[in-house]
């Protein structure tokens, strides 16, 4: 069973016994005096703290030791928003969102702010599409609750659409309301099909994010009689369930998706007159932060590999050695051969590749040393998230497909996969399937293509990714019970390759998957333009946009 399902299992049944002791317990009417040591230790905690931490204390609770109380003045600790001092707290961090389909970028929180005391919502038109409509705001009863705790009332005039349930029914509702809705979630529960907006410009996926000076957090404090806090800070530590914050760097990794590496032809040409380094300095900044990135290189490196001639179109494709100095600096963890140009120069160059792969320490998967390696997943593990890898290649041709002696790609195998990919579910957080399907020169994938990733969803796999496409192609988030959304991009199109021929096979994306606690959370989009025939520089904002526009509408949006 997946650890998110997990979690929703034990959150659910911990929630069950909660109520069940706070309906049945007798609640303290007075405080202790003299036998405070010996009578249980009575706390309150206020309703608009966020259900996790009830669940936190769920254990003291059921040690007999401490008694539910029904007001504060009975109690000798309390669990509170915004309490003077506390000697334990938590900073319960929230994040200002959008539906995935938008092309909003940030807020500042000194906008919320002003709508929340004034109720204007007119500031905040900059994230609705026509950059004029005020937007709605769309939260749970739970984050009203904290947020109004923690800022005091909204203004009456202010327009807020509660919504019952969590993160899944925000979801719903703004998608439904697009593209004029917003919503704060908590960092823990965000879903890849939400935006995440910058809030004054801040990244908070970032290692360096600085948690005391984010504005959009409360603070949640244990606090009472000493020798009481004393013993439940002693309980607590001992039964290991107090959270310090629902935004720990340690539960988070981050997965950079990258499209088609071909370090030939021009690219090659390019790369010996202005540096092997050269293609990988403009995305640097977006990649480098990553603890796993990808990309599908479709070159074998070959010791024969001629000089590279910008003049000639030839569809036969390799790497000179050297060019390996590219995917070292960019920091390449693991590299996808799902390719159909993998053994244009023969098996042994691609056996070869494989040797330097192994010596770089890059992990491979999609294709192999022979047919059941090549079939094999990564899996890897990083920040206590179980992350595995696997892919295929759909159209050969039949001399790229590994065989029983030699290496290749993996042919899809779909009787295969219909076992494997539950398997893999089963025994991993995350599952990332990557496909070489048929090549089309377009925005919009096709059914046949739609139809093939939206199975390998149901079958298991969190994300699945198209690496044939030269050409970007659209999205697809395909619904499952209990858990978040299957992220599906059926296209990302080259990330190193001479395509000029057309803006389609300039323009290009890098997914980073942000991944917390075992789940997909979010899912940042890198967008590029290929320029001088090598190098991937980032979009400028007008570009962006329009090509986000373009996207969007390609996937139904």
């Amino acid at each position: 069973m997946k650890r998110v399902q997990k979690v929703l299992a034990i959150v659910g049944f911990m929630a069950v016994v909660i109520l069940a002791i706070w309906s049945t317990q007798p609640f303290a009417e007075t405080k202790a005096q003299s036998d405070a040591n010996n009578s249980p230790i009575e706390v309150w905690i206020d309703p608009a703290v966020p259900i996790e931490f009830p669940i936190m204390l769920a254990p003291l609770f059921s040690s007999g030791k401490y008694l539910w109380a029904n007001t504060p003045d009975n109690a000798r600790l309390e669990v509170s928003i915004n309490a003077e001092g506390g000697a334990i707290s938590s900073d319960w961090v929230y994040v200002p969102v959008v539906p995935f389909a938008s092309t909003a970028e940030t807020i500042t929180y000194a906008d919320i702010e002003h709508f929340w005391t004034t109720g204007d919502a007119a500031p905040l038109a900059y994230i609705s599409s026509d950059r004029v409509t005020a937007p709605r705001l769309v939260v749970t009863g739970a984050v009203y609750d904290a947020l109004r705790t923690a800022w005091g009332e909204p203004n009456s005039a202010a327009t807020i659409e509660l919504v019952t349930g969590d993160t899944p029914e925000i979801s719903g509702k703004l998608w439904e309301e697009r593209p004029n809705a917003w919503s704060i979630v908590p960092f823990h529960l965000l879903s890849p099909d939400l935006k995440v907006l910058k809030l004054d410009g801040v990244n908070i996926f970032a290692d360096d994010f600085q948690l005391t000076s984010y504005p959009l957090k409360v603070r949640v404090a244990l606090t009472g009689h000493e020798a009481a806090v004393g013993q439940a800070i002693d309980d607590l530590m001992a039964a290991q369930t107090w959270q310090p914050t629902n935004r720990d760097i340690t539960k988070m990794t981050r997965i950079v998706l990258t499209g088609v590496t071909a370090m030939s032809r021009a690219t090659a040409y390019k790369m010996e007159t202005l540096g092997v380094t050269k293609p990988g300095e403009l995305i640097l900044p977006f990649v480098q932060d990553a603890n796993i990135l990808h990309t599908s290189n479709e070159v074998a490196f070959s010791e024969n590999c001629p000089t590279p001639d910008p003049y000639i179109d030839s569809t036969v494709f390799c790497a000179a050695d050297k060019y390996m100095e590219l995917l070292t600096y960019i920091g390449l963890d693991v590299v996808e051969l799902t390719g159909n140009h993998v053994n244009d120069y023969g098996v042994g160059a691609l056996r070869h590749s494989l040797d330097l792969y192994d010596a770089n320490g890059i992990a491979h998967f999609g294709g192999g040393r022979n047919f059941e390696d090549a079939r094999l997943p990564y899996l890897v593990e990083n920040n206590g998230n179980t992350i595995a890898f696997i892919g295929c290649n759909v159209p050969g041709p039949f001399k790229s497909w590994a065989t029983t002696e030699d290496p290749g790609s993996s042919q899809c195998d779909e009787a295969y996969l219909a076992e494997e990919l539950p398997k893999l579910a089963a025994e991993n957080d995350i599952v990332i399937m990557s496909v070489q399907q048929w090549e089309f020169y377009r925005y919009e994938a096709g059914l046949e293509q739609i139809g093939q990733f939206t199975n390998f969803a149901n079958l298991g796999a969190d994300v699945v990714i198209g690496t044939q496409a030269h050409q970007p192609q659209g999205f697809t988030f395909v619904t499952r019970p209990g858990q978040p959304p299957s992220f599906l991009h059926h296209g990302l199109g080259n990330l190193f390759f001479d395509q000029m021929q057309s803006i389609g096979t300039r323009q290009m994306f890098m997914d980073k998957l942000i991944i917390y606690d075992g789940r997909l959370i979010s899912v940042d989009l890198f967008t590029g333009m290929l320029e001088d025939y090598c190098c991937p520089r980032p979009m400028t904002a007008d570009e962006r946009v329009d090509f986000l526009t373009t996207i969007f509408a390609a996937s139904g949006w």
